[in-house]
Parts: C-alpha cells; structure tokens; sequence
C-alpha cells in the first residue's frame, strides 16, 4: 500500500503585524522531504510505500498570505495527482496557521487536498500542541494526534502516534467516528504539562490509548493569539467503534478540564515589567527573563525594546538576546568591531517610543533558527552593561547552539533576556532561574489588552498577578 506524506505548518499570531510569505518557509521535495519526517521510516519498517508530498514549514509568525499558501498548497495537490493510487496520507501540521482571508490553514489545506485525492482516502494528522481545531477540520480527517508536551519533547512520539492511527485505519480498514469538546481558554504560557490541571488530563489521554475501539486521542491547549471562533483548547478522539462509550470516556476528559481550569498557575515567578529588574537582582545567576509580550516563538515581530529600556542604565550586567530592528542592523551593517555609535531604534509598538542607545560594535557572529538551521547574522553591540544582539532576522535564543554560533556564554551574564513565554527546553538548562516578564504586545498573557473581536463566549485565561 501507498502513503503520501507531507508537512506544512506555521503556527499564527494574529495581532502581529509579521506576515509569512513564501520566503519565510523551508520547502523541500522528494527524498529531503520524505526524510524529514519521522513518520517515514515507520511506514516503510511495516511495509508500506512512503511518497513525499511538499515539506513547507515557517517559524511562527503573523498570518500567513493568501498567495504564498495557494502557491504552496498548489504544489500539495499537483503531487497528490500523480498518485491516485494512493491509500492514504499523513500530513504533519501545525493546528495554528492562520490564512489571510481564509482562516484555518489546517482546514483549507486538508478541504482542497480532498478535492484532488477525494473523500474515500483517509488522512491521519500530527499537529502541534498548541493547535486549534476547526469545525470543518474534524469530519474531513480519520484520526488527529498530536504532542503531549509543552514545553515540546515529544515529536517522534506524536509522528509515531499519528502513523500508527493511519496504519491501523488501512490495516483494520477501520471507518473512524470523531469525538470533539471545546474548552474555552486561553492557557498561555503558564500552560505546561508537568503541573496540573495537565498531568492528569494527560493521564486520562493515555488510559485512552489502550482502549481497542480508540484510534487516537489527543487535548490541544489552542493557540490563545488567533482571533477566530474556533480559538480554543479541545478534546478529540476517533474512535472505529463502540462509539457511546468512546464519547463519555472524551466527555469524562473535556469534563474534568473544564471543572479544574482555575488551578493552573505560573510555574515561575510572573513580574510586571516595573518589578522585573528589581526582582532579578537576589536570584540565582544567570537570571533567565521571559519578554513574553515579545514571544517570536509565538508569532510576535521580535522588535519591541520596551523591556530592553528597562534594564539599560539599571547595572545589571544583562544580554538581550535578541532584537530585530531593520533600521539599526542597516547602520550596524556599515560597521566594524571597536567602531562606536548612537542607534536610533525606532518606535516599534505602542509601548515603546524611539530610543536611542549609545554603545560599541562588539562582533558579528551566525544567528541560527529555532531548530538549528542557519537563518542570519547578529552583531554584539554593548551598551554600557547591556549587550545587545541585534539580529537580522526574527528569532529567539532557544538552546545553547544559538549562544555558541552568536559567540556569547550565559554565564558570563546576571540576566538574559528572550523572546520567549515559557523557556525551551533548551534554554532552561542555561538558567540558574528564571522570571516571566509580564510585557505587554502582541504575544502577552494578558488577554484583555488584546482587541479581539470574533471570540464566541466567555474565556477564561490565567490572570497576571
């Protein structure tokens, strides 16, 4: 048998104003793409013929434009064509893309590949645990699975999850039935699986797993900065028989989630951004600060400096890693290391009016995306007791290799500040302790500062203290 597999994923803020053209994806073909997914090898470990689609994923960011995903999704549906022998596919994606006068890039991609392969194939997801789930999504699919992480250590677990839901669906020739709740909250980055209401709504998922009539469960967090009716957490299960039981055992999940929302809470220290430089001065150093308002690893542009004020001048011997500001890479470009300047940063958001900021070239190094790859250059300009990495993409320092290719060590620093809500795995092993910078912007996690206008009902989200 014959599955086609792909990957298309950009998780979508809204509120930002950084559009993701075609440009800001990596798109591979053939071999490149088939071995970039996990899912691969497994498929063809039991047997089956594995024939890659497009491999299209882009660092999180603001919607994605109309012309870049029907160009994308054109070359989705061009592949599935030479295949119409195909039994089935399996597509990795991210849950969150947001398609500029569409919505769901989720339910447009799964929607218009159905109309080259047709309804009779079944298509089995891996999505993102900060997915959300359309309406039109859920009977256009067979099974959706998805991490059980956050932060996210589980990605060949969830690939091998939803593989093993499309093996079993053509194996068993299995017709799925969907089991679908809607949670409304907006869990943010105090959303973490390690503390509860998580471990034990994950633990309830997982007893799921050994029900034989269950082809996949799975309970999405949402993605809090989409402004769209399907916004959301949820709980959905497929389920190839016994159908009612199924149902009440999702309920019993959906149930318990609901009734145990409210004890959720921050697993660090949350400060107002008033009280964040004073409050990292007794900690443990180096002093890792969340610009979560700022959140590139949640769409935001990247280019607010309004935390960064606050600690220049304060005497605290801080890396500010990182800053994307067009206007200042541009003069910095024209310079060299030992060279001093006046930049100008100019007014990026309505929190932060220009500065300027007096300092010395330092040196360049290699700014690396959030999964390894090669993505610009930054410059090291120090102002005062305050190093700056300038960058000339949007980024965020997630683990040590985005230090090391920078040339810059977090222990020769009291604070780090980075464009993150909760720490990666990654960079939490460089911090002796950690705050959560309650900045305001487009990726904060005070949702009533946020101008959303086509939520249905009331939300509840985590309060900042």
């Amino acid at each position: 048998m014959k599955i086609l597999v792909g990957a298309f994923q950009c998780e979508s803020n809204t509120f930002s104003s950084a559009k993701a053209g075609k440009d800001s994806f990596y798109i591979l073909h053939g071999d490149e793409a088939k071995n970039k997914l996990f899912a691969s090898h497994l498929f063809e470990e039991a047997g089956f013929e594995v024939v890659p689609l497009v491999y299209a994923v882009s660092l999180p960011s603001g919607m994605v434009t109309r012309e870049c995903f029907d160009e994308i999704l054109a070359d989705f549906r061009a592949r599935a064509a030479e295949h119409p022998d195909a039994d089935g596919i399996y597509l990795y994606l991210h849950g969150a893309m947001y398609v500029e006068g569409l919505g769901s890039g989720e339910e447009w991609t799964v929607k218009e590949l159905r109309k080259t392969v047709g309804d009779a194939i079944p298509i089995s997801l891996d999505q993102d645990f900060h997915g959300n789930l359309a309406d039109g999504l859920i009977p256009a699919v067979q099974a959706i699975s998805g991490y059980r992480t956050a932060p996210h250590t589980d990605y060949d677990e969830a690939e091998t999850r939803a593989a093993v839901a499309l093996m079993r669906i053509l194996n068993e020739k299995a017709a799925t039935v969907p089991h679908f709740f809607r949670i409304r909250v907006q869990f943010a980055d105090a959303a973490q699986t390690s503390v509860e209401p998580y471990v034990s709504i994950m633990k309830m998922v997982r007893e799921l797993d050994k029900d034989p009539d269950v082809i996949s469960a799975s309970v999405f967090n949402g993605q809090p900065w989409v402004d769209a009716p399907f916004m959301s957490a949820s709980v959905i299960v497929y389920s190839k028989a016994n159908h009612d039981a199924v149902h009440a055992k999702a309920k019993a999940i959906a149930d318990y989630y609901e009734a145990h929302k409210t004890d959720l809470k921050f697993g660090v220290p949350a400060l107002s951004p008033e009280k964040t430089v004073e409050g990292v001065k007794p900690l443990a150093k180096p002093v890792f600060v969340s610009d979560s308002g700022d959140n590139t690893t949640a769409g935001a542009g990247g280019e607010s400096a309004f935390l960064l004020k606050r600690f220049l001048g304060s005497g605290v011997r801080t890396l500010y890693a990182s800053l994307y500001c067009p206007a200042a890479w541009e003069r910095l470009s024209s310079m060299k290391p030992g060279d001093r300047a006046t930049l100008e940063i100019p007014r990026s958001d309505e929190y932060t009016g220009d500065i300027s900021i007096e300092g010395e070239y330092v040196k360049k190094g290699r700014i690396l995306g959030f999964v390894g790859e090669e993505s610009g250059e930054g410059v090291l300009f120090r102002a005062g007791e305050v190093d700056i990495v300038f960058a000339s993409v949007r980024t965020s320092f997630t683990m040590k290799e985005h230090f090391e290719a920078m040339g810059v060590r977090a222990a020769d620093y009291e604070a780090v500040i980075v464009k993150q809500g909760y720490l990666w795995p990654g960079a939490a092993e460089l911090a002796a302790s950690q705050v959560f910078c309650m900045t305001p912007g487009t990726a904060t996690n005070d949702f009533s500062t946020l101008p959303f206008r086509n939520l249905e009902g009331e939300y509840y989200y985590v309060k900042p203290e």
